[in-house]
């Protein structure tokens, strides 16, 4: 073999590496690797809480990093009753699709839910599960368990404001170390004793509202209920007694004054005149209440699902597909280079 053939022989090589990585690179970037049986159920609530939208819903995740198209996908309860995502949906890669139901379609025990795709093939089903508490709690996915908890971010707006309208004050911060509980106020008893789940009864610390037999008293009960009942409140326990000669938990309690923040709800019906003032050995001051901004807390909330990004691939594959370029380009000017000098001699 001549020098020139060896040269020849190396250029077309480079020539054929150069191509052939280029189609393989095209072909990878064109052609994303997707498959609908990824997509998962990953959360749903049986039974909302009534003092919210009231609206059943399922939520589905998509976890690869391809689009999916999942339009004329099924929902189907354990009844065998189904429902029709609309048609053009796409889940993206990494985000979330909720499905609001116009109606009650989902049974509050023993309750199974199956994700089949256009086809008729079955994606994903859940487990049977039940739900017979009235509030925001639902059943999410944690790997391969499903796990009860409070998820917010899914329920469906409620258009209708809030019935109990809060004080335009500018509230002061407090320090977070100081609650030690909290949970779903299920009971207003009256305008100052409230019923927790798993908490138990709760006497606010240092107020006294009027009897229930009264008209002020009967405000002061509705004017919690509009705070309070069936949201998630949290306990600032009194560290002298923790309890009254009654039984229940003497506490500051804070509850939702928007999606941020909590208030005291003790120091608030005070400033609204719903409750008097009452001095008791305790670590609390209502005096202090009485003088001070409207105390809250500053609760980060879940708002939006955390969705971590996939990586994207394309800035790799481009730059590979660069140097397959580069290689052809190289290769073709050799080539070109080679053939004139041959002319020339």
């Amino acid at each position: 073999m001549t020098k020139n053939q060896r040269i020849l022989l190396g250029i077309a090589l480079t020539l054929l590496i150069g191509i052939a990585l280029t189609l393989l690179i095209s072909i990878a970037i064109a052609t994303p690797a997707a498959s609908s049986s990824e997509i998962i159920l990953y959360a749903f609530d049986q039974k909302p809480a009534v003092y919210e939208s009231c609206t059943e819903w399922v939520t589905l995740n998509n976890p690869t990093n391809a689009n999916v198209e999942i339009g004329n996908w099924t929902l189907e309860n354990a009844d065998g009753e189904s429902e029709t995502i609309p048609e053009g949906t796409t889940l993206y890669p990494g985000a979330y699709y909720v499905y609001y139901f116009p109606y009650q379609w989902l049974d509050n025990e023993n309750e199974t839910i199956t994700l089949s795709d256009s086809e008729g093939n079955v994606v994903d089903e859940t487990p049977l599960l039940s739900d017979t508490k009235d509030d925001n709690r639902c059943w999410v996915r944690n790997d391969s368990e499903w796990v009860f908890e409070l998820r917010n971010e899914f329920v469906k707006p409620t258009p209708e404001p809030s019935t109990t309208p809060m004080p335009a004050l500018s509230p002061v911060p407090m320090d977070l170390s100081k609650l030690a509980e909290s949970g779903i106020v299920t009971t207003v008893i009256d305008g100052d004793t409230i019923e927790i789940e798993d908490v138990g009864r709760i006497r606010f610390a240092d107020i006294d509202a009027h009897e229930l037999d009264t008209e002020e008293g009967k405000a002061a009960k509705e004017y919690v209920k509009g705070l309070c009942e069936g949201k998630e409140v949290y306990l600032d326990i009194d560290d002298f007694h923790i309890i009254d000669k009654y039984g229940r938990i003497v506490a500051v309690v804070y509850s939702p004054y928007n999606e941020t923040h909590r208030v005291n709800i003790n120091q608030l019906l005070l400033i609204e005149g719903y409750a008097e003032a009452r001095e008791y050995h305790n670590e609390f001051n209502p005096a202090v209440w009485m003088e001070s901004p409207l105390e809250y807390v500053d609760m980060t909330p879940t708002l939006e699902p955390t969705i971590t990004p996939w990586p994207s691939q394309y800035p790799a594959f481009l730059s590979l597909h660069a140097f397959g370029f580069l290689l052809t380009i190289i290769g073709l000017v050799a080539a070109i280079y080679l053939v004139r000098r041959k002319r020339e001699g």
